[in-house]
């Protein structure tokens, strides 16, 4: 089959399957873990190790169903595509009889989705709370300074950056003007820079954090950090299932390094000095509401 016909069937297949499934979304339950952010923290990385699980249910349509290279992800409903209803949202998971077989098959069952802007967008912590009421949500914290790097070597890779790593950060607070407010207020519903060029901003974790935080309680909470996923994904997966109440995974793989961008080895020590600096205080503060130190070398205090 050519490549056109196939894209053909794909987009032919979704419309026909997610016509289906939305018929039938009083019938699918909400998802027991979404992972919310943050880009570029490994979250895809992450997601595919829970795959792994065999008591995981995939998005719908599975990769099984249609001629897709692998299962979707995220479905990003409440950061970009809100304008659609939540039994749109809802197509996306298994049915309760899935999940039932799938119990019967390996003594447990869970569904997940991950949309990593969802811990970024000034809505999307509220919207989740008051649509998902028995959700674990997962937040996987990546060091900042390495989260902006390869923030922005993703959009180099993908085309959409054209300045240097300096000059983008520079231009970051003009480019992305007050999108952040108009979000937040509701007179826009989608920015393209707030999401992909706000590459420091997105590294200042605290603000977010604390919306979450206040949007659906410490509890439901899961944060974790990138640096100990890539030490033991098995045990960070681990962590994950069993806060749902689920067997731990069966030990074997995990931690495979995907959606990599390809970046210089070197960052201009210029760079690393003014982005260290920048994030030392939202480091700081971090730290005081996790209770734990981020296992971040270049924030540690100096001896």
């Amino acid at each position: 089959m050519s490549e056109r016909a196939s894209n053909l069937v794909r987009v032919g297949g979704r419309t026909v399957v997610r016509g289906a499934a939305m018929a039938t979304a009083n019938v699918r339950p909400q998802p027991d873990i979404v992972i919310v952010g943050v880009k570029r923290g490994a979250t895809t990385s992450l997601f595919r190790d829970l795959e792994r699980h065999r008591s995981m249910c995939p998005l719908v349509p599975s990769a099984r169903r249609l001629p897709l290279r692998e299962n979707m992800k995220g479905v990003h409903y409440f950061d970009s595509d809100m304008a659609r209803s939540m039994r749109w949202y809802r197509s996306h998971f298994a049915t309760s009889t899935t999940l039932r077989r799938r119990r019967a098959a390996t003594g447990a069952s869970f569904t997940a989705e991950a949309s990593p802007y969802y811990f970024f967008h000034p809505l999307a912590a509220e919207r989740a709370a008051d649509a998902l009421t028995e959700t674990t949500f997962v937040v996987l914290l990546r060091d900042p300074v390495e989260r902006t790097v390869s923030h922005w070597s993703e959009q180099t890779r993908n085309g959409v950056e054209t300045l240097s790593l300096a000059d983008a950060l520079a231009a970051e607070d003009e480019r992305v003007g007050d999108d952040g407010a108009r979000l937040a207020d509701g007179s826009v519903g989608v920015s393209a820079a707030h999401e992909q060029q706000t590459y420091a901003a997105q590294s200042e974790y605290a603000d977010s954090l604390e919306r979450w935080i206040t949007a659906v309680g410490r509890e439901r909470l899961v944060v974790l950090f990138s640096e100990n996923y890539a030490a033991d994904p098995v045990g960070t997966v681990a962590t994950i299932t069993e806060a749902i109440g689920l067997a731990s995974p069966n030990g074997r793989g995990g931690g495979e390094h995907r959606n990599a961008a390809p970046r210089d080895a070197s960052l201009d020590p210029q760079v690393d000095a003014m982005l260290t600096e920048r994030f030392r205080p939202d480091v700081a503060r971090l730290t005081e509401q996790l209770g734990t130190t981020p296992p971040w070398p270049r924030f540690a205090p100096a001896p």
